[in-house]
C-alpha cells in the first residue's frame, strides 16, 4: 500500500515537473512573439544608385509616404543603394527580400523596379515604383494588376510617347537623339529600340546615346546631324555637370526636351513631366502600403497610375536657340525665367504703392493743383501790400499850339514820376487773404485724399494682378486635371469599360479648359496693364511682383501681430476704437472739411465787422519834368516886364483816407447772415462727413475680419474638395463613378482651390481698404510715427 502511495506520488511529482516546463518554454515563446508582433512594420527603399541631384525627389517621396501613416505605424529604412549596374543593384535588392527583419521593398530606381517586377513571385511583398513601360519591359499584367502574388508596381504616369508627339509639334525636329543612362539600357534592352520607333513614330529619326562619362564625353559623343536632344534620367551625372551638358547642347542650337521639369530651370527648353509627378507616384506607393499591411495581396493591386503631360518651357533658351513659341503656347505651358522678355522691374507691395505716389500722373496734378492754389493765396496777400507805380513818357505837340500855351506845354517834353496807393486797414482784404489760407489747406487736404486714392489704387493693382496669376495657375491645374481624365477615358475605353462618348466629353472639357487658361492669362497681362500705368511705368517693360504674405511688412501697423485681433472679439473692439479714433484724427477728408469751416468763420466775422470797421487807406506820388524844348518851352513875358511861371517841375503829393459805408440797401445785413448759414451747413457736412468716415471704417474692418476668418475655412474647403475629387477620380478610374460625378468633383474642386488660393489676397486687398479709410497707411509712415502709432494702439489695449 505504501509502496503504491510513493508511486502515485512520484508519478505526479513528474507530472507536475513537466507541465512546469511546458508552462516556461510557452510563457517565453509568447515573450519573445509578443514584441515582434507589436514593432512596427520595417519598409526597405532600394534605389539604383545614389544620385545627389535625385535627392529632392527622394526626399519628398519619404515625406509623402510618411505622411499617410501615423508616427510609429511604419519604419521607413534608410534608403539602400546600387552601384548603377543591373548586378550591383540585384545584389542590394536581394539582400532586402531575404531579410527577415524588413516587411516590405519598394524600389525607386528604374533599374530595380525593372528587376523585380521581372522577378519570380516571392515571399515578401515588394512595390516596383518606378517603370518605365510596362509594355516595353515584359512585366506581367492581368486585369490593371500584375496577377503575380506579393507584386505590385507603378507603371509610368504619363505617356512618353505623346510627349515626344507633341514635342515634335512643338519644334518639328529630323532626327533626335536620346541620351540614355547605359545601366538602364543593359537592364532593359528592349527599351532602346522602343524609344527608336517612338521618335520614328512622329515622322522623325531617332539615335540612341549612352551616356557615360562627363558632359564633355556625352556632347563628343552626339552624332552629326541631330536638331533635337531627348535628356533623360542620368544619375551618375552631378548636378554641375548636368548644368554643363545642357550649357553645351544650347550653345549648338540644340531644343532640349528634358524628362525632369527641374531640368528646364537649368536651361532645358521644355519639359513634359507632370508638376506632382513624383508626389502622385508616392500618393500610390503609400496607399499601396496601407492596403498590403491590411492583409490584401500585392498582387491584385491597380498598377496604372493614369496622369497627362505638363508643358514647362525655359523662354530665355527658347529666345537663346531662335524658338519663338505661340501665344497658345505661352498661355498653357508653365514659363520659366521670363526675363527673356527683356530686364524685368520686380516690386513689392510696399514698393509699388510708394512708386505710384511718386510718379502717379494723377497725383503729379494733384500736386499742380496745390502749387496753383499757392499763387491765389499770394495773390489775395497782394490786397494787403502797397501797389507802387512808375511812369516816364515823352509829349511833342504841335509848335502853334505850344507856342500859345504860355509855357504851359512845351513842343517838346520829357517827364515821369511815381506813385502808390496802399491799404493801411481793410477788413474785407485781411478776410479774403485768411480765407484763402484756409483754403489752401483744404486744398492740400485734397492732395493729401488723392495720395491716399493713389497708394490704395497701387495696392489694388498690385492685389488684381497677383489675384489674376493665381487664377491662370488654377486653371492651368484644372487643364492638366481635364487631360489626366482624358487619359483615363482612353484607358478605360481602350480595354472597353467605357464608350467613346466619355472620350468625347472629355475632348471638349480639354477644349473648354484651354480656353479659360487664355482667357486667365489674358487677364493677368490687362491687369499687368494696369499696375503699369498706376506707376507710370512703360506700358511695354516687363514687371514682376514678389508674393504677398500675411506678414508683409506693408500691412495694417507694418505689424502682422495685429492681424491676430480679428479673430478675438475682445482685442478686435479695441482695434475698431482705436482706428475709428485715428481716423478721426488724421482723416484728410474732415481735415479738408475743418479747412473750409475756417475759411468761412473768417468770412462772417469779416461779415460783421463791416458795419463798424472803415476801410483806411494812403495814397500817394511824385512827378518831375525832366527836360522842355522848342515853342513854349518858356514862359512868355508880359509887358511890363511881368514873367508867367510854369510851376516846379517836381511835384509830390499824399493823401490818407478813411470809408465807412452808411446804408447799403441791407446787403451787408444779407450777407452776414448768408455767411452764418453757410457756416452752418458747412459744419452739418462735416458732421456728416465724419459718420461716413466712421462708417467706412467699421465697414471695411467688418469685411476684413470676414475675410481673414475666410482664409481657415477656404483652405479647408479646399482640401476636402481635392481629396473628394481624388476620391472620385479614382472611383472613374475604376468604373464606380460617372462622367457626371467626376465633373462636378473637379468643377467643386477647382472653385475652391480658387477661393483658397485667393482668400489671403481678398484679406489683404480688405485691409488696405481699412487703412484707407482710416486716413493713413501704414508704409507710408515714418519709423517715429509707426511706433507712436503702435504706443497709441497697445496703449488703448491697456486701458481696457
Amino acid at each position: 500500500m505504501v509502496s503504491l502511495a510513493g508511486r502515485a506520488l512520484r508519478r505526479a511529482e513528474h507530472l507536475s515537473q513537466r507541465l512546469l516546463l511546458c508552462g516556461s518554454v510557452l510563457a517565453c515563446g509568447l515573450a519573445t512573439s509578443l514584441p515582434a508582433q507589436s514593432a512596427a512594420p520595417r519598409v526597405a527603399l532600394v534605389l539604383d544608385q545614389q544620385a545627389p541631384r535625385l535627392q529632392p525627389q527622394i526626399a519628398a517621396f519619404q515625406r509623402e509616404i510618411q505622411g499617410f501613416f501615423r508616427p510609429g505605424e511604419i519604419t521607413l529604412l534608410p534608403p539602400l543603394a546600387g552601384d548603377g549596374t543591373p548586378a550591383g543593384v540585384w545584389r542590394v535588392l536581394d539582400r532586402a527580400l531575404r531579410d527577415s527583419s524588413v516587411s516590405i521593398v519598394v524600389t525607386l530606381g528604374p533599374i530595380g523596379s525593372h528587376l523585380v517586377a521581372r522577378a519570380s513571385s516571392g515571399d515578401k511583398p515588394a512595390i516596383a515604383a518606378t517603370i518605365v513601360d510596362a509594355s516595353w519591359q515584359g512585366i506581367p499584367a492581368k486585369d490593371g494588376t500584375s496577377g503575380v502574388r506579393n507584386l505590385a508596381y507603378v507603371d509610368e504616369s504619363y505617356a512618353v510617347s505623346g510627349t515626344i508627339a507633341e514635342f515634335h509639334r512643338l519644334i518639328p525636329f529630323r532626327r533626335m537623339a536620346i541620351l540614355l543612362d547605359p545601366g538602364l539600357l543593359r537592364a532593359i534592352p528592349p527599351l532602346e529600340t522602343n524609344a527608336r520607333d517612338l521618335v520614328r513614330s512622329t515622322g522623325a529619326d531617332a539615335v540612341v546615346v549612352p551616356a557615360k562619362g562627363t558632359a564633355d564625353q556625352i556632347l563628343a559623343a552626339l552624332p552629326a546631324g541631330i536638331d533635337a536632344v531627348y535628356l533623360t534620367v542620368l544619375p551618375a551625372l552631378s548636378e554641375p555637370e548636368t548644368a554643363r551638358l545642357i550649357a553645351g547642347l544650347n550653345a549648338r542650337r540644340l531644343p532640349i526636351l528634358s524628362h525632369m521639369a527641374d531640368d528646364v530651370s537649368q536651361g532645358a527648353l521644355a519639359s513634359y513631366e507632370p508638376p506632382e509627378h513624383w508626389l502622385r507616384r508616392a500618393r500610390r506607393v503609400a496607399v499601396d502600403l496601407q492596403r498590403i499591411l491590411a492583409g490584401e495581396d500585392a498582387g491584385t493591386l491597380p498598377v496604372r497610375l493614369v496622369g497627362a503631360p505638363r508643358l514647362t518651357l525655359n523662354l530665355a533658351t527658347a529666345r537663346a536657340i531662335g524658338f519663338s513659341p505661340g501665344y497658345s503656347v505661352l498661355t498653357e505651358a508653365e514659363l520659366v525665367r521670363t526675363d527673356s522678355l527683356g530686364p524685368a522691374d520686380t516690386l513689392s507691395l510696399a514698393e509699388a504703392m510708394r512708386g505710384a505716389i511718386a510718379a502717379n500722373l494723377d497725383l503729379k496734378s494733384a500736386d499742380l493743383a496745390v502749387e496753383s492754389g499757392a499763387q491765389n493765396v499770394r495773390l489775395s496777400r497782394s490786397s494787403l501790400l502797397p501797389d507802387i507805380e512808375s511812369r516816364f513818357g515823352g509829349t511833342v505837340t504841335r509848335e502853334k499850339t505850344a507856342a500859345a500855351s504860355l509855357g504851359q506845354q512845351p513842343e517838346r517834353q520829357l517827364d515821369g514820376g511815381l506813385s502808390f496807393s496802399m491799404p493801411l486797414y481793410s477788413e474785407q482784404a485781411w478776410a479774403g487773404y485768411g480765407s484763402e489760407r484756409r483754403l489752401q489747406q483744404g486744398r492740400e487736404a485734397q492732395r493729401e485724399q488723392a495720395r491716399l486714392d493713389v497708394a490704395l489704387d497701387a495696392a489694388r493693382a498690385y492685389i488684381n494682378v497677383l489675384q489674376a496669376r493665381t487664377l491662370a495657375d488654377v486653371r492651368r491645374s484644372n487643364l492638366y486635371r481635364t487631360r489626366s481624365n482624358l487619359e483615363t477615358a482612353r484607358v478605360r475605353e481602350g480595354v472597353g469599360s467605357t464608350s467613346r462618348a466619355d472620350l468625347f466629353r472629355w475632348q471638349g472639357e480639354v477644349a473648354n479648359a484651354r480656353r479659360d487658361v487664355i482667357a486667365a492669362e489674358s487677364q493677368v497681362q490687362v491687369a499687368t496693364l494696369e499696375l503699369r500705368r498706376v506707376l507710370d511705368r512703360p506700358l511695354d517693360r516687363p514687371l514682376a511682383q514678389r508674393p504677398v504674405a500675411l506678414g508683409d511688412p506693408a500691412l495694417l501697423a507694418q505689424d502682422s501681430t495685429v492681424l491676430t485681433w480679428f479673430g478675438e472679439p475682445a482685442r478686435y473692439a479695441v482695434l475698431t476704437r482705436f482706428l475709428v479714433g485715428e481716423a478721426l484724427r488724421v482723416s484728410p477728408e474732415l481735415a479738408r472739411a475743418d479747412a473750409v469751416i475756417a475759411a468761412q468763420e473768417r468770412q462772417l466775422t469779416a461779415a460783421g465787422r463791416a458795419f463798424w470797421m472803415p476801410t483806411i487807406s494812403l495814397q500817394g506820388g511824385l512827378s518831375n519834368v525832366f527836360s522842355r524844348d522848342g515853342a513854349g518851352s518858356s514862359a512868355p513875358t508880359l509887358p511890363g516886364g511881368v514873367t508867367l511861371g510854369t510851376g516846379p517841375d517836381l511835384r509830390w503829393q499824399f493823401r490818407a483816407e478813411a470809408s465807412l459805408p452808411l446804408f447799403t440797401g441791407f446787403r451787408r445785413s444779407a450777407r452776414r447772415a448768408q455767411a452764418g448759414i453757410d457756416l452752418d451747413q458747412l459744419k452739418v457736412e462735416r458732421a456728416r462727413a465724419a459718420q461716413g468716415v466712421e462708417q467706412r471704417v467699421r465697414a471695411a474692418l467688418e469685411t476684413a475680419a470676414s475675410s481673414y476668418a475666410a482664409i481657415a475655412l477656404t483652405r479647408e474647403a479646399a482640401e476636402a474638395a481635392s481629396r473628394n475629387y481624388e476620391l472620385v477620380s479614382d472611383a472613374y478610374a475604376r468604373g464606380t463613378a460617372s462622367i457626371t460625378a467626376l465633373i462636378d468633383a473637379q468643377d467643386a474642386a477647382e472653385s475652391s482651390a480658387e477661393g483658397a488660393a485667393n482668400a489671403v489676397h481678398d484679406f489683404l486687398l480688405d485691409l488696405m481698404r481699412v487703412e484707407r479709410a482710416m486716413g493713413d497707411f501704414g508704409v507710408l509712415r515714418s519709423a517715429e510715427q509707426q511706433q507712436a502709432f503702435l504706443q497709441r494702439l497697445h496703449t488703448l489695449e491697456e486701458q481696457q
